[in-house]
């Protein structure tokens, strides 16, 4: 019995395993500021658990993380049980994906891809509701495909289908964009399940509506944000313009920053003209059979919730590419479609070369984020340690140009250091600076940390200020994706002397 289920599924477990120790290293490094924020709302109260007006997310990732915080506060525990195991089981339900719509061999390279694509590593090891809802939106294809599949009415599979696809709504705000895909799979080519589906629908939407008052708070607090906080939208968001090719372009290259180099220019055209070959020589083959319909369904799934969520963010900034990370199986899948049904030699010799490539970019990838600082999350936990080995808590106060501090100091700092906040999402004018800066003149050092300063604190006020008050800037430290923390004393050191 073992040695059947080796035989018949030794290649996914062999590419589960692959995965797996591509997302162990960096699974345990220092939280950034969004995950640091997520761990510090699930590790209140069980009564404050749904108070995350100012976070535009659904509940679910707070609700699991409010648990698993009981067994442990570990980096690598949180990551794992919220981002760690749903990547995997993503890898998974790729596969299994594509052996039911296109063979063994599409499930093969588009579960391959997936494992080895630095993009979705990195958010399988991110402490934010990216991994969960891919791994949704993948599974619910499963229970949706059999129900579809028998003739006749299936309670079990249509009751799968409903809960995965009321956690997705419960995961993401965009997962709704995915089921419009869904439903309109099931009204263009399988009408005869419409009925069906409409019934899910009712109860998704029953079982959402207690959380609808919530998600119109979240829409508020975002605006009013978005209105005293200048530039925010870019933090957020990117332009419409540039929304589209940039999910494009994260897909293909994952961390990588994709700059106008040769390298990019000559591997994305040679990966743009392959795939339209791909395509183009595999037409006749996709209007005999039932290829046709599964490439179909693979390019809805893959074009219309990007498309839709393109134009909801004329209003709402919600296009980035991590949040449409439950797109990345069906560009995969599409990948596998068009190489694995190749029967030519010519067909063959193409989709070699193209999955060989997509393969190299990825290994490529992989190395630079596992190997290069600049590409990995800002390391919080090793610049307290820095702080706290050098300057000591009684003679240090650390300044921040924000509403209060950032959450990942916060996280590792758990109250060590005094601290003095702006108490403003954005410095207007210098009258009011004074009074908060009052009460530094008894510490020996002031910390005054950059990070989102060009926004919260655009004319440099509180540094000119700290000068005017007799403080010398004395050191700067310089962290990978934090920017400097500038040290601030009435002392010169004695070589200024």
């Amino acid at each position: 019995m073992v040695k059947k289920l080796w035989h018949q599924h030794s290649l996914i477990i062999l590419i589960l395993v692959l995965a797996l120790g591509l997302r162990l290293p960096q699974l345990n490094g220092s939280f950034w500021l969004d995950e640091a924020a997520q761990a510090l709302e699930s590790s209140r109260p069980w009564s404050q658990q749904l108070d995350i007006a100012g976070d535009f997310q659904p509940p679910l990732i707070h609700l699991v993380l409010f648990f698993a915080l009981k067994v442990s506060a570990a980096e690598w525990w949180l990551r794992g049980i919220v981002a760690l195991i749903p990547g995997l089981i993503t890898i998974w339900a790729t596969y299994e994906l594509g052996k039911k719509l296109i063979n063994q061999k599409a499930g093969i390279i588009a579960s391959l891809l997936l494992a080895t694509s630095s993009f979705h590593i990195f958010y399988s090891q991110e402490l934010r509701p990216y991994s969960l809802p891919a791994m949704w939106a993948t599974l619910s294809w499963l229970p949706l495909l059999r129900a579809v599949k028998l003739k006749k009415f299936s309670r079990l599979h249509w009751l799968n289908y409903t809960l995965i696809t009321l956690l997705g709504f419960y995961s993401s705000y965009l997962y709704p964009f995915f089921w419009i895909t869904q439903f309109s799979w099931i009204a263009w080519q399988q009408r005869h399940k419409l009925r069906e589906m409409i019934a899910s629908a009712t109860f998704v939407g029953l079982g959402f509506l207690p959380w609808l008052p919530s998600f119109l708070e979240q829409l508020r607090v975002g605006a009013t944000i978005r209105e005293r906080l200048p530039g925010w939208d870019q933090v957020v968001s990117i332009s419409q313009l540039k929304s589209p090719a940039l999910v494009v372009g994260k897909f293909i290259y994952g961390v990588l920053n994709i700059e106008p180099t040769l390298f990019f220019m000559v591997s994305f055209l040679i990966i743009v003209f392959t795939f339209i070959y791909l395509v183009y020589i595999n037409l006749v083959k996709f209007k005999k059979n039932k290829a046709l319909k599964s490439l179909q369904l693979i390019f809805l799934w893959l074009a219309l919730p990007l498309f839709l969520a393109w134009i909801i963010s004329f209003w709402i900034p919600v296009v980035r590419p991590k949040r449409v990370l439950f797109l990345l199986p069906a560009a995969y899948l599409l990948i596998g479609q068009i190489v694995a049904i190749g029967r030519t030699r010519i067909q063959r010799g193409w989709g070699t070369i193209f999955v060989s490539l997509f393969l190299s970019i990825n290994i490529w990838g992989v190395l630079q984020y596992h190997l290069n600082p600049s590409y990995q999350r800002e390391n919080w936990r090793s610049l307290h340690q820095e702080i706290l080995l050098n300057y000591s808590p009684e003679e240090t106060i650390l300044l921040f140009s924000y509403t209060n501090p950032f959450s990942p100091w916060r996280w590792y700092d758990q109250d060590s250091y005094p601290t003095l906040s702006t108490g403003k999402l954005y410095i207007k004018n210098t009258r009011q600076l004074p009074d908060l800066l009052k009460t530094i003149g008894e510490y020996k050092y002031i910390l005054l940390f950059d990070y989102l300063r060009d926004l919260t604190d655009p004319d440099d006020q509180l540094r000119t200020e700290l000068w005017s008050l007799g403080f010398h800037e004395i050191n700067t430290l310089d962290y990978p994706n934090i920017g400097f923390i500038r040290v601030f004393s009435r002392y010169k050191p004695m070589a200024e002397l």
